[in-house]
């Protein structure tokens, strides 16, 4: 498994829940982020997912001797979330947020721990043992948007023969 198998995982199961308000969903970061890009008339929040791997770490455990083993690759996963909404008031934009945030969660847990892979052969577990999640200040821009950012971290483990 690659690094950009493990992000278009990421990034194609939670683009299966069809979560409300998230309206794109980037396996890499693109070169700038157009809100309007998939939006509906009338969408006052829009959300935008990158899948970010910011650490792995690789280990091998020996079973049988020196040639007989496994491989343990962890990647660990930060799914990084831009809203951008121009509700009437703030409490609405977080209330959309939360919203997003709240799908995203549901749907890594909803992923029998391998993100809907019927095998392990590409993840042998995901989001597991835990998800946390780091949330960023919302802002007011000059153009009256509210604008927050969180970053939802997990771990996706990969096993095979080694």
């Amino acid at each position: 498994m690659s690094r950009q198998e493990v992000r278009q995982a990421v990034g194609d199961w939670v683009a299966a829940a069809s979560i409300t308000n998230l309206t794109q969903i980037y396996t890499s970061f693109p070169k700038r982020i157009n809100f309007e890009l998939n939006a509906t008339a009338g969408q006052y929040s829009r959300a935008v997912g990158v899948v970010f791997i910011a650490n792995e770490t690789e280990d091998r455990v020996a079973v049988g001797g020196a040639s007989n083993g496994w491989k343990r690759i962890d990647y660990d996963v930060e799914f990084q979330v831009f809203m951008h909404s121009m509700q009437n008031y703030a409490q609405d934009a977080m209330t959309d947020f939360d919203n997003v945030i709240d799908g995203i969660k549901a749907q890594l847990r909803a992923g029998g721990h391998r993100l809907g892979k019927s095998d392990g052969d590409i993840i042998w577990q995901a989001a597991e043992p835990a998800i946390s999640v780091s949330y960023g200040e919302p802002k007011t821009n000059d153009g009256g948007a509210v604008e927050i950012w969180a970053g939802i971290n997990f771990t996706v483990t990969q096993m095979f023969k080694a």
